[in-house]
């Protein structure tokens, strides 16, 4: 049994994290609507098929018993054993059974459906991809925004540098006075202007 098609590929879904094993774990896995089908080991006792019927009834997925026991089961996919398993990849699923059928004919049916789900989920998943290469184009396409002017940034600064002078206009260098040089203009000493126009003592000694 352990060459079994459909265990290899329960294998391969077990090491690629697409299949949940336990009652509670299938559980789980089912109630937030992730499962794919469920399936049964042969040897499975009677409560634990009924649970994973229900948990597969609730998921609307198909629940699927398996000519395989507990051993082989839980062999297959690294365990001691394993009641009851479910699959959350409908392609893996699809494998797996459609491999079932081909040598069981019982399970054509199933396998049918499971195909056709995952044509369909499919060709969903293609469709998707060419909205969002759309989507994506038109955003690129619309302008990000009018670029602020380089102008208005220079006016701002010279603004600001005239504010932070004095008064004559004279802009602040680094490592140079900010103050203009000074131009001073001769002052009149009315003193001076006095001693200019008077005659002194000694001139009219002198006449």
């Amino acid at each position: 049994m352990a060459s079994d098609p459909c265990l290899g590929m329960l294998g391969l879904a077990r090491r690629a994290g697409k299949l949940a094993f336990g009652d509670e774990l299938v559980r789980q896995l089912c109630a937030d609507h992730k499962a794919r089908c469920v399936l049964v080991a042969a040897d499975a006792g009677e409560s634990t098929a009924k649970k994973a019927a229900m948990y597969a009834e609730r998921a609307n997925v198909p629940c699927i018993t398996l000519p395989h026991g507990k051993e082989a089961l839980g062999a297959a996919i690294g365990k001691n054993g394993c009641a009851v398993c479910a699959l959350s990849d409908i392609g893996m699923a699809a494998a797996a059974i459609g491999k079932l059928a081909a040598t069981h004919t019982q399970y054509e049916t199933v396998a049918a459906q499971l195909s056709e789900k995952n044509v369909r989920i499919q060709s969903r998943r293609g469709k998707k991809k060419p909205r969002d290469r759309e989507t994506q184009a038109k955003t690129d396409e619309k302008p990000s925004g009018p670029a602020k002017p380089q102008r208005r940034t220079d006016e701002r600064r010279r603004t600001a540098s005239q504010h932070s002078g004095n008064g004559s206009g004279h802009f602040r260098k680094t490592g140079t006075s900010s103050r203009p040089t000074a131009q001073h203009k001769p002052t009149k000493n009315p003193r001076a202007k006095r001693v200019f126009h008077t005659k002194s003592p000694r001139s009219k000694a002198e006449r």
